[in-house]
């Protein structure tokens, strides 16, 4: 792994656990490893350019982790072990780590414009991919659903993140058939 995308990697996992503001550059720049002007080389922008392709990084990472969960799968087995990839992000993280989207898409209305359409952009797509998903599945207003779908997991998330206790996403779980059948 190069620095820049080093640099990308610690910030996305920094935004998991601190959100956007708690997410320092002298942090980022310690546990790389390298100077200040390092960062400035590979993201002339500074910092609201690097959390930009954290968030990119991070959704595409945390993409990566729900596909395999749905791979191969009947839809309601699929996303109830989506679910579950959440459930143990939490769990293994002891309920440090959050959505790398969400966490930097709560501060949206005071960053940069970019910054929020990279959060719009990346959770758009996570919609997609698993309405292509639920459409191989022959699941009907699949985009729809999709977009349903996301919504209640992560409010869950936030919720299971912020009581620390995973029952909100594990209650999910008794409606993701009510939604792929209405």
């Amino acid at each position: 792994m190069n620095t820049r995308e080093r640099l990308i990697n610690v910030t996305s996992d920094l935004i998991r656990k601190k959100g956007y503001f708690g997410t320092g550059i002298n942090e980022v720049l310690k546990q790389v490893g390298v100077p200040k002007g390092s960062l400035y080389h590979h993201f002339p922008k500074g910092k609201d350019e690097l959390i930009r392709e954290a968030v990119y990084w991070g959704g595409e990472s945390q993409m990566q982790k729900y596909g395999n969960a749905l791979k191969g799968k009947p839809a309601e087995e699929g996303l109830s072990d989506m679910i579950d990839v959440m459930v143990n992000e939490l769990i293994n993280s002891n309920f440090e780590d959050g959505c790398p989207i969400a966490a930097v898409a709560m501060a949206s209305g005071t960053i940069d414009e970019e910054i929020r359409e990279a959060c719009a952009k990346v959770f758009v797509g996570w919609q997609n991919n698993l309405a292509g998903y639920l459409e191989r599945r022959g699941i009907d207003n699949a985009q729809v659903k999709a977009e349903e779908l996301y919504s209640m997991f992560e409010g869950a998330y936030v919720l299971s993140k912020a009581h620390r206790d995973v029952k909100y996403l594990l209650l999910q779980k008794k409606f993701i058939g009510t939604i792929l059948n209405s």
